[in-house]
C-alpha cells in the first residue's frame, strides 16, 4: 500500500495501491496499460469532489510539466498537461503571449483545470476549456488519439471537458492572446445596487465579479479592464506562504465556530474593510500584467459548491440563496462568489449553449458542510443550475441527462474509450450511471 493522497481541502483522501508518476507520454501509455483499475488521474488536487479517490492506481502529473512549443503569429501554446496555469502564466509572457482568462486561483494543473470546466469572469469570455484548441489523449489502453476540430471532432468537443474520464490528456494546445496588461478596481458598493446594476457593471469592464457576504448589506466589486498603462511586476509569494490577511481571516473562522452568533458582525466588518467603490470615480489600480492580475493568493482552506445558471436569472438566484443562508441557522463565514461565463460548445461544460452566471459557497474546511450546501442546492437546481464538475454537489446520471443535450453521446463515447470502466470510479460512476 502507498502512502495517502489528499485533495487541497484534505477532505477528500484515498490509498491507492500505486501512485505513478509518469515523465513523458510513452511512460504515460505504459503506465495506463498495466495499472492497477480504478485508474484516476491528479494534478494538484484542487478538486473538491471524489474524482481523483482511488483504491487501485492514481496517476500523478507533476512531473509532466513545460512549455512544448509555441506559435508567435497565431499565439498559440502547446502545453505538457500538468504544467499549473500559475507556472504557465510567466512561461507564455516570456513568448510574448498571455491567456485570455482564467480564475483568481491558479494552482491547478492545466489538464484539471480543462477536464473540469474551471473557468474566471467577463462578459463575451469562455472557460479555460473553451481556449483548448487540441490535445493528445492517452485512453484506458494506452493508445494514444489526436484530438481538434477537424481530427476526430466528436472527441474534441467531449474531451475538453471530461474529468478523466475518457483518457488522460498528455498534452493540450490553447489558443492565447499578445501579452496584455489589466488595471484593477474595485471595492465595496450596496449590494441591491450591484445587482441591480449587473449588466451595466459586466458590460463596463472586461473581467467584473463580486464577493457578498450574506449578513451584510455591501458587496466587494472587483473589476479588471484592460490598458495600455505600464505594468509593474508582481512578487509572488511561494504557494502556500501566508499573508497577513489569510491570518485575520483564518481567526475569524476559526472564532466563529465556537461563538456562531458572530458571524453576522464578523462578515460586515470584513466587508467594510474594503475600500468604498463609486461608479464616478476616476482613480487609477493596480496595473499588472494579466498572469500576475488574475490570481489571488487564498491560502484558507475550504470546500466549494458551485453552479452555473442562465446568465438573465444570476441577481435573483444570487438573492435566493444568500436569504437561505442568512435564515437556515448553519454557521459559515465565506461569501459568496458571482462570475459571468461566456456560452460554449463543449458537451459537458456547464456552459453548453448557455451564458451563465456562476454562483459560488463556500465553507471553512473544518466545518461540515453538507447540511449548508445542500439547501442552497435545491435552489441552484430550481434556476436550471449545472454544478461545476470540480466542486461539491450531489447530482447523478439521471439528474444530468436532463441538463447537457449530448449527455447520451458522451456516454456512448466514454463506453466505446473505456469499456470496462477502467477510469471510473464511485464518485464517477455515479455520475455516469455505471453498475
Amino acid at each position: 500500500m502507498s502512502e495517502v493522497w489528499s485533495n487541497w481541502s484534505g477532505w477528500v483522501k484515498a490509498w491507492p495501491n500505486a501512485i505513478i508518476e509518469p515523465a513523458s507520454e510513452e511512460e504515460l501509455a505504459d503506465a495506463m496499460r498495466v495499472a492497477q483499475a480504478p485508474v484516476r488521474v491528479a494534478g494538484s488536487g484542487h478538486s473538491f469532489t471524489a474524482l481523483v479517490e482511488s483504491s487501485g492506481t492514481i496517476i500523478s502529473l507533476n512531473k509532466m510539466s513545460g512549455l512544448l512549443d509555441h506559435d508567435s503569429t497565431k499565439h498559440t501554446a502547446r502545453i505538457k498537461a500538468g504544467t499549473t496555469i500559475r507556472d504557465l502564466g510567466p512561461m507564455l509572457f516570456d513568448r510574448g503571449m498571455g491567456l485570455a482568462n482564467q480564475g483568481d486561483i491558479d494552482r491547478q494543473a492545466v489538464a484539471g483545470a480543462v477536464g473540469t470546466g474551471t473557468h474566471g469572469t467577463g462578459v463575451g469570455l469562455g472557460s479555460i476549456s473553451a481556449a483548448v484548441t487540441g490535445f493528445r489523449l492517452v485512453t484506458a489502453a494506452g493508445d494514444v488519439m489526436n484530438a481538434s476540430a477537424t481530427e476526430n471532432p466528436d472527441l474534441f468537443n467531449a474531451g475538453r471537458v471530461s474529468m478523466g474520464s475518457l483518457g488522460v490528456m498528455s498534452e493540450i494546445t490553447m489558443q492565447a492572446l499578445p501579452a496584455y496588461a489589466l488595471e484593477e478596481t474595485g471595492g465595496r458598493m450596496p449590494v441591491e445596487t450591484v445587482l441591480a446594476q449587473v449588466e451595466e457593471l459586466r458590460d463596463a469592464h472586461r473581467h467584473f465579479e463580486f464577493f457578498w457576504f450574506p449578513y451584510s448589506d455591501e458587496a466587494i466589486v472587483k473589476f479588471l479592464s484592460e490598458t495600455d498603462t505600464e505594468a509593474k511586476p508582481r512578487r509572488r509569494r511561494d504557494d502556500g506562504a501566508e499573508t497577513r490577511d489569510d491570518k485575520i481571516f483564518r481567526l475569524a473562522c476559526d472564532v466563529s465556530i465556537y461563538l456562531p452568533f458572530l458571524r453576522g458582525p464578523i462578515q460586515k466588518y470584513l466587508t467594510s474593510a474594503s475600500g468604498r467603490y463609486s461608479l464616478s470615480t476616476d482613480e487609477p489600480g493596480r496595473v499588472r500584467w494579466s498572469h500576475d492580475a488574475f490570481p489571488s493568493d487564498r491560502n484558507n482552506k475550504f470546500n466549494e459548491m458551485e453552479y452555473a445558471v442562465p446568465a438573465e436569472v444570476g441577481p435573483d438566484c444570487a438573492r435566493e440563496v444568500a436569504a437561505h443562508m442568512r435564515k437556515c441557522g448553519i454557521n459559515f463565514l465565506f461569501p459568496l462568489e458571482y462570475r459571468y461565463v461566456a456560452a460554449d460548445d463543449i458537451w459537458l461544460s456547464p456552459f453548453y449553449q448557455r451564458d451563465s452566471v456562476t454562483i459560488s459557497v463556500h465553507q471553512y474546511h473544518r466545518q461540515p458542510y453538507a447540511d449548508l450546501f445542500a439547501g442552497v442546492e435545491a435552489i441552484f437546481r430550481r434556476y436550471q443550475g449545472r454544478p461545476h464538475w470540480g466542486k461539491l454537489h450531489t447530482q447523478k446520471a439521471r439528474d444530468f441527462a436532463t441538463m447537457y443535450p449530448r449527455w447520451d453521446d458522451f456516454c456512448k463515447l466514454r463506453g466505446e474509450l473505456d469499456p470496462q470502466a477502467r477510469l471510473l470510479n464511485a464518485h464517477l460512476k455515479d455520475v455516469f450511471g455505471v453498475e
